[in-house]
């Protein structure tokens, strides 16, 4: 038989067993927690990349469009018919009339159906298109020109300002490239305008020009002109006045060529 001291010795041992037991079964979730954190924390991020910074903008001149003598609607493009002709002169005639009676003599007054306000387009009021390329395109082709010429000044004065004792604040204003040129851009005609007063064709060609600089003492403006061939009316609204965009562009291709060979000096 078994004593009972080793019975009290063997229930020793199971106590001892069965307390490490249950230590070990509730320490285990305790020690998985510190990894399934782990799984669960966001990857970390690369740093991100510095952004570059963009380098500052150049100064630009800007040509200035002005008005000149032309009266509002040069803006827009107009169209010139046949019976915008026939009703001037039915005036001109009255006119000439009534200046015989005043003067005792017939003064005939001649005009060109280019000078001839003509009507705009209802179909393009709001579409760029009828705007005179004075106003945008050629003054932003021109622009780019000025903006040359106006930084080579820039450029020459400050070199100049740097070695003729200027101060500080001379010197910084005078490498400023000018904001505006001093030479304005005015608007010529951009019209469709009939060919042939007598027939019944329906041809028409666009026209337009411009003058770069405020006419002078033995300084007359450089000036632009462009025409198109005569084209049927049909043709110019085909495509949603396709033939239009396209004389558009040459156009102001072919007054910037132009304008942009007036001698610096005159800028």
């Amino acid at each position: 038989m078994i004593s009972k001291k080793k019975q009290r010795a063997a229930m020793h041992a199971c106590g001892i067993a069965l307390a490490a037991l249950s230590f070990v079964a509730h320490a285990e979730p305790d020690a998985a927690a510190p990894a399934t954190l782990a799984t669960e924390a966001p990857a970390a991020q690369a740093p991100a990349e510095p952004v570059a910074a963009s380098a500052p903008a150049l100064p630009q001149t800007r040509v200035l469009f002005k008005l000149g003598v032309y009266k509002p609607g040069i803006e827009k493009l107009r169209v010139v018919r046949r019976e915008d002709t026939v009703g001037h002169a039915a005036g001109q005639v009255a006119l000439n009339v009534a200046f015989a009676v005043l003067a005792g003599g017939m003064a005939a007054q001649g005009f060109s159906k280019d000078d001839l306000g003509g009507t705009t387009l209802a179909a393009l009021e709001q579409d760029p298109l009828g705007v005179n390329p004075a106003i945008s395109d050629l003054t932003d082709a021109l622009g780019k020109v000025a903006t040359g010429i106006y930084r080579k000044r820039a450029e020459a004065a400050h070199a100049l300002a740097l070695t003729d004792g200027s101060t500080p604040e001379e010197i910084a204003e005078a490498a400023k490239v000018q904001a505006q040129a001093d030479t304005p851009l005015l608007p010529g005609p951009w019209h469709l305008v009939y060919e042939n007063l007598l027939g019944s064709d329906e041809l028409f060609r666009l026209k337009f020009g411009a003058q770069l600089g405020r006419a002078g003492f033995m300084r007359p403006p450089a000036e632009c002109f462009y025409q198109s061939e005569p084209v049927a009316w049909a043709q110019w609204q085909a495509d949603n006045w396709q033939r239009l965009r396209e004389e558009r562009a040459k156009a102001v291709a072919a007054c910037t060529a132009a304008l942009a060979a007036t001698p610096e000096k005159f800028w």
